[in-house]
């Protein structure tokens, strides 16, 4: 189910401000990967099509801002 830009927001600052303790919890890499990747699908699974590039900007910067980089299959 689609939402609000709004909510959006919510779900992406949130997103936003879970890195630095997942960064501490998951001592693996792959385990970081797989639950920032996990909560990020679920914010793309509800964001309209008109927001879709919007999101996807922001999921970018919030990894640009912590100075994350993806895993090579994950790009």
């Amino acid at each position: 189910m689609a939402i609000s830009r709004a909510q959006l927001e919510q779900m992406l600052d949130a997103l936003d401000e879970s890195v630095p303790r997942l960064v501490r919890n998951k001592s693996v890499p792959g385990e970081f990967w797989s639950s920032f990747m996990s909560m990020a699908q679920a914010i793309q699974d509800r964001t309209p099509p008109d927001q879709r590039s919007w999101v996807c900007d922001r999921l970018d910067a919030i990894q640009v801002k912590h100075h994350l980089v993806p895993p090579a299959d994950q790009i």
